[in-house]
């Protein structure tokens, strides 16, 4: 199946065109325009079967999913491809009811909007082919990660061929004007095409003109432009700056602006240059075009991806020019019109790069490989398994606002994110992972696991989840023990329990400590409170508000250095030496300014509930549980993200060594994201023996990653470790951020 996002006479409908004609020998091609255009009547022809144009879906959006839900039941394919991030909403749907999808990102990401179409696609399509390294660059500035993400392929389209419009109609082929108007044979010819749009840099071509004509008066310059869109009678938001830009640069007969043509390769041949003007194109069919003609193509830098392909060759690099240096390209193009010779041995050089690089046939084959792999990959054993054995926690696979209509959609949904995000060898390994991945459910590590079962989970392409619940679940470091609320009838873990508990917590945002006293509310548990603030005001707002708490406090005022983690060393060492408490818990009034706000608010609600309270008694439930086991060192909330070292590894090796671990810290790991956790005071002991002070904390505005606090926050663990005790987990089902 073939999604185009509409059918128009320009290139990512055209290449659709050659895809479904190039794939139609061997499937049964199903073409599914989202659109109308031009070429409607082509692909009907080209293909086993074409839909009709889905002309609703843009605006009603909503429905996409009962558009995706008819075409699976209707022909089932063996994969998708997604022909423009313009298609981007059927995709989620086809992946996640186990239909591969191979998506063709033709755009700069730049100029796609909303963003939210990029997780559409790159969240969820099984392979992403991008046309240039330029598009994959753009792609990773706007979407986190994306250089980690497994799938990602860089293959420059073939050469396209043009549907032949049929007879009669008003696209109907007529044989071109031929480039040089009589009397001007001798003119030297530089031609650009395309629709005459701010994204082609028609500007730039007229700017390049002009400066030509001033470098050298004496050759007969002729720069013809060939494209719809030139219409400054009507058209006022481009066109008629054009046409003044035109005018003021006095070009007179030396610059021709051209209505498109339905035979622009009649026309190639005629040309001495092709300007390829664009300011931002993934690699246009024109350039392709003229290349495969021998016509050099100049271009600009970081513009194109024809630039990419042309400094490539040590023969062709000179075409590339400065980014949107008209002067420059105006300097090369007065230079090749001087040099006969060197023009013939680029246009040779040109020409054989096009042939070496621009195959379509070769380029359909390699997206068929990637769609018949995915489909293969695709185990419906895997999926059944984890669907069997309801081991799936829904808050945890799926996103605040998303949905799963199965436990068989779930599971795929879960594999997904396996694969796309954690499952490729690169990503195990790597330890600046910077894109989170939602795990499958509590208390495993699919990472853990799949690099202690190699073959079985990155060789075999096995899914770690299902592989452990095949072997019987099986304990390992990949799993550690959760506990649930304590029943509501039981009471005995406040004061019956026989533990002394003390809660740390750090209030920057002083107006969020009612919260906390009102979760610590739900609890038999009073432990004693160690507020801390940075000012004597705020410190008087937290003496108020704990009036009224039923347990022991105390206010501190502390430097503002070293956000929450500073100001807990120095309590905890005060627990270590008192002696007075045998567990410890940390919070913090958590906001995230810096990144999403409501993201903020929605995981210090998360960290509260699994941890303090509120519909259930955390506080007691954690008390209880290290009553139970005398060897539990610390326990954290489930996460349902997956995050890695991030910036912090060579920090955090560093500050291990201090710790007493004299062994390389792995790869995949868990810790208590976002710095909020319950803990046996000698559990942290090794923490104080880094002897930090407040100078060795970054100054405010501290960096969001990257820092002393954020290595200290993935070593907890490994200092409860370090003291000879273990991690385990507090989950209250439902909850999610």
């Amino acid at each position: 199946m073939v999604l185009l996002h509409e059918a128009s006479r320009t290139g990512a409908p055209i290449l659709g065109w050659n895809i479904i004609r190039g794939l139609v020998g061997r499937y049964q091609v199903i073409c599914v325009p989202f659109g109308g255009g031009e070429i409607e009547g082509d692909l009907r022809r080209a293909a086993t079967f074409t839909t009709a144009a889905l002309l609703w879906l843009r605006r009603k959006p909503q429905s996409a999913d009962a558009i995706a839900h008819a075409l699976v039941a209707n022909y089932r394919p063996l994969y998708v491809i997604a022909n423009s991030v313009e298609t981007h909403c059927l995709v989620p749907y086809f992946a996640r009811s186990g239909i591969p999808v191979v998506a063709l990102f033709h755009e700069f990401a730049a100029y796609t909007r909303p963003l939210s179409k990029l997780e559409d696609v790159f969240g969820w399509a099984d392979e992403l082919v991008f046309s240039s390294q330029m598009t994959i660059e753009s792609a990773a500035t706007y979407y986190q990660g994306l250089e980690l993400r497994a799938g990602v392929h860089l293959i420059p389209q073939g050469r396209s061929e043009i549907p032949i419009p049929k007879a009669g109609s008003p696209a109907e082929r007529r044989p071109p004007e031929p480039l040089r108007p009589k009397g001007r044979e001798e003119a030297f010819v530089v031609l650009g095409a395309g629709s005459v749009h701010l994204r082609k840099g028609v500007e730039l071509f007229v700017a390049t003109a002009a400066a030509a004509r001033r470098l050298r008066p004496d050759i007969p310059f002729l720069f013809i432009w060939i494209g719809d869109g030139f219409d400054p009678q009507r058209e006022l938001g481009y066109s008629i700056y054009l046409d003044e830009q035109i005018k003021r640069s006095d070009l007179g007969d030396s610059l021709i602006m051209r209505p498109p043509v339905d035979d622009l390769d009649a026309l190639y041949p005629q040309a001495d240059l092709f300007l390829l003007s664009s300011r931002l194109d993934p690699q246009p069919n024109v350039a392709i075009d003229a290349m495969t003609f021998g016509v050099p193509v100049l271009c600009f830098e970081g513009a194109a991806g024809t630039a990419e392909i042309l400094a490539s060759d040590p023969t062709t690099s000179q075409l590339v020019m400065p980014h949107l240096d008209a002067h420059a390209a105006a300097g090369a193009i007065c230079r090749l019109a001087s040099e006969s010779s060197e023009l013939v041995q680029l246009k040779m050089s040109v020409q054989r790069l096009a042939q070496a690089t621009f195959d379509m046939p070769t380029y359909i084959e390699r997206l068929d490989a990637l769609g018949r792999a995915a489909a293969e990959r695709r185990n419906t054993r895997d999926v059944e398994l984890i669907a069997a054995a309801n081991a799936l926690d829904p808050s945890f696979v799926l996103a605040p606002g998303e949905e799963a209509a199965s436990r068989a959609v779930l599971a795929q949904t879960a594999m997904i994110r396996w694969r796309l995000w954690g499952g490729s060898t690169v990503e195990l390994a790597h330890a600046n992972r910077s894109r989170p991945y939602r795990r499958a459910c509590a208390g495993f590590h699919p990472g853990i696991y799949a690099l202690a079962h190699e073959d079985a989970c990155l060789v075999d392409g096995r899914d770690p989840l299902a592989h452990w619940i095949e072997n019987g679940q099986p304990a390992g470091a990949w799993s550690r023990r959760v506990y649930s609320p304590l029943p509501a009838a039981r009471d005995d873990a406040g004061r019956a329990v026989g533990l002394r508990a003390a809660l740390h917590g750090h209030f920057h945002y002083p107006e969020l400590v009612d919260d906390l006293l009102a979760r610590l509310s739900a609890n038999q548990s009073r432990p004693h409170l160690i507020l801390t603030c940075e000012t004597e005001a705020k410190a008087e707002q937290l003496r108020s508000a704990l009036a009224a708490y039923q347990g022991t406090s105390q206010v501190r005022v502390v430097p503002n250095r070293g956000r929450d983690i500073g100001p807990l060393l120095p309590v905890l060492a005060d627990v270590i030496s008192g002696g007075e408490y045998d567990v410890i818990g940390h919070v913090h009034g958590k906001r995230s300014h810096s990144t999403d706000a409501q993201m903020g608010e929605r995981w210090r609600d998360f960290l509260f509930e699994n941890l303090v309270g509120g519909r259930f008694a955390m506080v007691d439930t954690a008390i209880a549980a290290f009553a139970e086991d005398a060897s539990l060192g610390l326990l954290m909330a489930e996460d349902p993200h997956v995050v890695g070292w991030n910036a912090n590894l060579d920090l955090a090796q560093t500050l291990a060594r201090r710790m007493g671990i004299d062994q390389p810290l792995p790869m995949q790991f868990d810790f208590p994201l976002g710095t909020m956790f319950w803990a046996r005071p000698a559990a942290l002991k090794p923490l104080l023996d880094l002897r930090l002070t407040v100078d060795d904390y970054p100054e405010e505005p501290a960096p969001d990653d990257g820092t002393l606090l954020h290595a200290i926050e993935r070593l907890i663990p490994f200092a409860a470790r370090q003291a000879g005790l273990s991690v385990a987990g507090l989950r209250v089902a439902n909850t999610t951020w």
